[in-house]
């Protein structure tokens, strides 16, 4: 893959980036993806001998996991700051406003502890502040009337820029803290450092926003979540999330069962791509 995508200039990737909407539904500000956190799975396995559900053992793997979980549901990661999530939270605090806006910019100018707390109640910008790992899929037991031999939880965590995999991995099986347990880190995670803010990318972009409405602040910014760019830029090629949608804190169901987007955005979001790639295709 390294050979095939040596000398590429530059990714623009759809997956990554996009706007916000406040509570009225009108845009108001536009992140730029120049780099993301780190994706990385792990899981916590529980074993036992099991036996007749009428006689119940202090070893019950479930217990034990449900434990794990709660332990892990419990652990903040300390917050974290960088060049991307300092600018971004700065040049959008006065568009967000009010109590929360206030602590972005606190947070941005000093890391301020109580700001950071706040900022992390609500779901658009936990992933700002630090790196999070939550329960996500769970597999326990055999059978109604029997004790479970096994139980197991998979743990999704998104890593700040900067932090190594291996050390997220070694925490959470300190706060654990169950020496039975047997923890793996699935797959083959990789980190990538974040892409140069080029001026012709940022210009066509904030060209093709502005385009959309004279009102809305448009910056770099990190993404919480991972996106294909990840392993353009571990290549060494620029990448940037220029998503053309704009969407309300509360709608971002991304990977769930109800994922959606507003349909009325669509014509913009088409028409903000097409001015992005002729602009960079002069």
């Amino acid at each position: 893959m390294s050979q095939q995508y040596k000398g590429l200039e530059l990714l623009l990737n759809g997956d990554g980036g996009g706007g916000l909407l406040n509570d009225e539904g009108k845009p108001v500000l536009y992140q730029l993806q120049a780099g993301e956190k780190s994706y990385a799975d792990f899981e916590f396995a529980f074993t036992d001998a099991g036996g007749h559900s009428s006689a119940p053992t202090p070893g019950n793997p479930i217990y034990r996991m449900a434990k794990a979980i709660d332990a892990i549901a419990a652990y903040k990661f300390p917050p974290m700051r960088n060049e991307l999530t300092k600018a971004s939270l700065a040049l959008s605090a006065d568009r967000i406003g009010g109590e929360v806006g206030q602590a972005m910019k606190r947070y941005a100018q000093s890391g301020d502890a109580a700001a950071a707390e706040l900022l992390s109640t609500r779901p658009e910008f936990i992933g700002q502040v630090r790196t999070t790992c939550v329960a996500t899929m769970a597999q326990a037991g055999h059978a109604l009337n029997a004790l479970p031999q096994s139980a197991k939880v998979s743990v999704n965590c998104r890593i700040f820029p900067g932090v190594k995999i291996d050390d997220v991995k070694a925490q959470l099986v300190k706060v654990v803290g169950d020496s039975s347990a047997t923890v793996k880190t699935l797959g083959d995670p990789l980190a990538s450092d974040a892409s140069p803010l080029r001026g012709d990318v940022m210009r066509a972009v904030r060209g093709a926003v502005l385009a959309r409405s004279k009102d809305i602040a448009v910056m770099p910014g990190m993404s919480a979540g991972a996106t294909d760019s990840l392993y353009f830029r571990a290549l060494g090629v620029p990448s940037y999330g220029v998503s053309s949608l704009f969407m309300k804190a509360e709608d971002g169901f991304a990977h769930g069962l109800n994922e959606r987007v507003p349909v009325a955005g669509i014509p913009e979001s088409l028409e903000q791509w097409d001015r992005v790639v002729r602009a960079l295709a002069r």
